[in-house]
């Protein structure tokens, strides 16, 4: 269920956002009220709601300074005013207000925003999911400290080459081992084969760049050691099942 608070200093007005809303129906549940924008900081913190009605002109503490003291909450913020002034409306699209309701309040009105926000509550966690889906999918985390000194010199090989066209052969030599008993090692330490291991390595690289950089996909594709875009895609859906357009 998605959580809602209200913050409302006029004591008709809440009792109406209270009631005259069918809550349960939209998926939601109101999870405590507040009387002031000092109620309403110390309610958004204990209860972490996803929605907070509230109301600009309030005592001790008004709406739009109660949002900016808990901006790290991440709730949608609905706001209610009698007045409609500008200066507010500034204010309130500074603190990422998603709606500005004025009084008299129209339950359709107030209906339609709470559905809207509810629609992006709902992509939000999406994208949350998707992302712990997409670290599962590509997990190279390691349950054990890693003893063997030829595993971690693999290992460090990889991190430091990943970009380069490299293979376990180039270890071999390197190493004084041939790539069967490189594997059997890398295997029995990490559970996975030194090409796995490198491809999932990648993986996360190619998608920490497209994620927090401006480079295309083809640029990520050789950053990463990948001889062409196409091969990249190819990789990249295998182990997402979808392409790197599509994150």
């Amino acid at each position: 269920m998605i959580k809602v608070l209200i913050v409302e200093d006029e004591n008709l007005i809440r009792k109406k956002l209270l009631h005259f809303i069918d809550y349960d129906a939209l998926g939601m549940v109101v999870v405590a009220d507040g009387a002031n924008g000092v109620e309403g900081v110390e309610l958004i913190k204990k209860y972490q709601p996803d929605i907070v009605l509230a109301d600009i002109n309030m005592p001790e503490k008004d709406g739009l300074d109660m949002i900016s003291e808990t901006l790290d909450y991440d709730y949608i913020a609905i706001i209610i005013s009698g007045y409609d002034y500008f200066s507010y409306a500034q204010r309130a699209l500074k603190y990422g207000v998603t709606d500005y309701l004025l009084k008299p309040i129209s339950l359709d009105d107030l209906e339609e925003s709470l559905t809207n926000a509810r629609e992006l509550i709902y992509k939000k966690r999406d994208v949350i999911s998707q992302k712990t889906s997409l670290g599962n999918a590509v997990d190279i985390s390691l349950d054990k400290i890693i003893k063997d000194s030829t595993v971690l010199a693999m290992i460090n090989y990889i991190k430091n080459n990943y970009q380069d066209k490299i293979s376990i052969s180039d270890l071999s030599k390197e190493l004084a081992y041939s790539e069967s008993m490189l594997n059997r090692k890398f295997k029995k330490e990490v559970y996975l084969t030194f090409n796995e291991y490198l491809n999932r390595y990648r993986i996360n690289k190619a998608i920490e760049l497209l994620e927090n950089s401006d480079y295309n996909i083809s640029e990520i594709a050789y950053m990463c050691g990948y001889s062409s875009a196409k091969y990249f895609a190819r990789v990249f859906k295998k182990y997402l099942g979808m392409s790197p357009s599509d994150l």
